[in-house]
């Protein structure tokens, strides 16, 4: 898939600061432990639920966008209301006007290669209001997540400052945008587009349901507005004494 130049200069620009947090990464890894060939160094999709579920979703979001947070309360309700008929698989769409995005993808993917990126895509979106907001990348952080989940530290030092696991976050972007993805999260069931969570509750889950043959899902009624005070028409006649 062809690449665009402003996003190989991003994606080398990313890893010439990255493989400085090698050495950090490294110093504070404890002593690793040998990973299975099937995971070692290789890229998986991203994928959740079982293949022969009948609903197939793709996500398209970014790890600091709070909406995409928000969302994935909503995608675990579709996974415990619709147990076994749903698989959903992620796509990274990086925004631009999210400075510290990219880090993130970059780490959560380096986790896919290590088969953690479930965990750590949760992990990720919990702990946003603490990596988002820091006033340099937050490395060191995203790194610490890695630690607490157990990965192995050296495995995911080299990852994070290898550029061809940049071009595969930018190819699934541009594979986003030749849908005309340009918010996230978005989400496509076949060819139905959803974007934002409000609109995966409203028309999604019906969609969703419709796949499995169950009836639309009733609409709450509209909490109806207090009625306005009446207002007198008239002045009352005084009474004379």
């Amino acid at each position: 898939m062809k690449i665009n130049l402003r996003s190989i200069l991003t994606g080398v620009l990313l890893v010439l600061f990255l493989s400085g947090i090698v050495f950090f990464i490294k110093r504070n890894r404890p002593v690793p432990a040998p990973l299975p060939p099937s995971v070692t160094g290789a890229t998986t999709l991203k994928i959740k639920g079982p293949a022969t579920a009948p609903v197939k979703l793709i996500e398209y979001s970014d790890f600091e966008c709070p909406s995409c947070r928000n969302a994935q309360t909503d995608i675990q309700g579709l996974f415990k209301n619709y147990p076994g008929k749903i698989q959903l698989t992620f796509k990274h769409y990086p925004l631009t006007s999210h400075k510290w995005s990219l880090y993130a993808h970059q780490a959560a993917e380096c986790m896919n290669r290590q088969g953690k990126f479930w965990p750590y895509q949760e992990k990720v979106y919990e702990k946003q209001a603490e990596w988002a907001p820091s006033n340099i990348p937050p490395v060191e952080i995203l790194a610490r997540y890695a630690r607490e989940l157990g990965a192995n530290m050296d495995q995911f030092g080299k990852c994070m400052a290898d550029v061809t696991v940049t071009h595969e976050i930018y190819a699934e972007k541009e594979e986003g945008n030749a849908r005309q993805v340009n918010a996230t999260p978005t989400f496509f069931l076949g060819e139905a587009r959803f974007v934002g969570p409000k609109e995966m509750q409203e028309r999604g889950e019906n969609a969703i349901r419709k796949v499995l043959g169950l009836p639309p899902k009733p609409v709450p009624p509209k909490k109806q507005e207090p009625a306005a005070p009446a207002f007198p028409t008239g002045i009352p006649k005084q009474k004379v004494t």
